[in-house]
């Protein structure tokens, strides 16, 4: 396992640059089956959207899931692994086959906590690749504050999704939607996964009645 450190990925990084090397780092690790971690710090890993996580690669961090959020000492915000984001252009996470995500953090700071209005509808988190089949794909121990849609395994016929396990995960979507799945040529496995509008609570409050109201409105729950 190596750090993404390693490759550039660094909490001082502008979000294209740390972008562009965790690419770097991931088409690093697929051909060898390698995983990366996701070192913890204070400052979260700024990110913009579109990054390919290729067949055979793991993104790995240091938490189970954190519900009701991580506390930076002095700042609102959380701290470990995280990634962070505010592209409104693609999904962060493309995932490919035999890939895995784990004890990782995701966190929107400009999403809204008060105003139903200000709703950000971000693309999802971590969405199944549409050109190569997202088999055999494990999401585990993640936490998502502030998320439009967490995970997105909405497939199509020509390009499937099988064997999803998706395994003590918190956030509150405020699409209504956690995770979506169509396609899926074997029975996923989704379980210990938690929805709550106070996720952020430790650092940001939890959000507003207004808030999860509107999302409740939606009526976009199973």
């Amino acid at each position: 396992m190596k750090s993404i450190r390693d490759f550039g990925v660094l909490p001082e990084n502008v979000a294209d640059v740390n972008t562009t090397n965790l690419q770097t780092a991931i088409d690093w690790a697929s051909p060898r089956g390698a995983a990366l971690y996701v070192e913890p710090d204070a400052e979260p890993y700024r990110l913009t959207g579109g990054v390919i996580l290729k067949m055979n690669a793991s993104l790995i961090g240091a938490h189970g899931p954190v519900g009701r959020g991580t506390r930076h000492s002095s700042k609102a915000q959380p701290v470990g692994s995280v990634f962070a984001t505010d592209d409104l252009g693609e999904p962060l996470l493309i995932v490919e086959h035999a890939t895995q995500v784990r004890g990782i953090q995701f966190w929107y700071p400009k999403q809204t906590l008060s105003d139903p209005e200000k709703i950000i509808a971000y693309p999802p988190t971590i969405q199944a690749s549409r050109t190569n089949s997202a088999q055999g794909v494990t999401l585990s121990a993640l936490t998502f504050y502030g998320e439009y849609i967490a995970m997105d395994f909405n497939c199509s016929p020509s390009v499937i999704c099988e064997q999803l396990v998706i395994e003590h995960c918190r956030g509150y979507p405020l699409s209504g939607e956690f995770v979506r799945i169509d396609h899926c040529y074997d029975v996923p496995r989704i379980v210990h996964c938690h929805v709550n509008p106070a996720n952020m609570r430790f650092f940001a409050s939890g959000f507003s009645k207004r808030v999860v109201d509107a999302v409740v409105a939606r009526g976009t729950f199973a």
